[in-house]
């Protein structure tokens, strides 16, 4: 008997990890090593990453202002000011704050990167603003997503 389906085989049987598995007893982090393992596979095609530009990795902030005992947030592409609540890796940081905007009300915009909220609501703010990064995260493995299952098809 002869199977019929396909099946999607990346590398090849001699191909050695570039990484070997660490000795821990948290399951937690083979799952971690053997996604990155499997990413890079995916990603660049089996071969070693290059070595990380610190300065091309792009970051959304938030932080926190008191004025005249009144209490505002501002949002921007990380600058790492002082008062940062949150921050976060960003594939777009100038985009984020369209996604903020879409959480937070209309009456909160003092001006188009800044509220006005009221006191002791930092964790929800932050709160909205990790909300934002893992949606945009989600919304990239959705287009990895669609560019395998696409390219399986040719």
């Amino acid at each position: 008997m002869t199977s019929t389906s396909n099946v999607l085989n990346i590398g090849s049987d001699t191909e050695e990890l570039y990484y070997k598995f660490p000795k821990t007893s948290n399951p937690k982090a083979y799952f971690e090593f053997e996604f990155e393992n499997h990413m890079r596979k995916l990603l660049l095609n089996g071969e070693k990453p290059k070595e990380l530009d610190k300065n091309s990795i792009e970051r959304f902030e938030a932080t926190e202002i008191m004025r005249n005992g009144k209490q505002y947030y501002e949002f921007f592409p990380g600058r790492c000011a002082t008062g940062v609540i949150i921050s976060g890796c960003s594939f777009l940081p100038k985009d984020m704050v369209f996604r903020v905007k879409k959480k937070i009300n209309k009456e909160h915009w003092v001006n188009d990167n800044v509220i006005q909220y009221k006191k002791n609501s930092m964790c929800h703010i932050q709160g909205i603003v990790s909300d934002c990064l893992q949606e945009e995260c989600n919304d990239i493995y959705q287009y990895l997503s669609y560019l395998r299952e696409n390219s399986n098809k040719k």
